[in-house]
């Protein structure tokens, strides 16, 4: 059976994007009958089939758009503050993608070690 709650959530979270308002997942979490410990370590609840069958369709709309930004960003005549607006755009959707579908959100692994540095050339 699927978990109303985390249903409930998703719905929670679509609508907070969709107004432009931060997403607190642990806040939201609480706000649909989740416990504090709980709302600590959200993945637990958005990483369930529940909550990724009720977000799966809007995270697709948010691809598609950034899709169409990201093509509309190799026009040849933007100007330079049409990229910006553009180029924050696609940034704000891919992090909301990513927040939403449970994907990472940074790349906390990778580290470069310089173990030595020729500046002669």
């Amino acid at each position: 059976m699927a978990s109303e709650n985390a249903k409930q959530a998703a719905r929670k979270v679509i609508e907070n994007v969709r107004k432009g308002k931060r997403v607190n997942l642990g806040n939201i979490l609480q706000e649909t009958g989740y416990s504090k410990a709980t709302s600590v370590i959200p993945s637990k609840v958005t990483r369930t089939k529940s909550f990724q069958s009720e977000i799966s369709t809007f995270v697709e709309k948010l691809e598609k758009e950034r899709d169409r930004i990201v093509s509309a960003m190799s026009v040849k005549d933007l100007d330079v503050v049409q990229y910006q607006h553009l180029a924050s755009a696609t940034d704000t959707l891919t992090k909301n993608i990513q927040l939403l579908s449970g994907k990472e959100t940074e790349r906390a692994g990778v580290t470069i070690n310089v173990m030595n540095y020729d500046d002669s050339k």
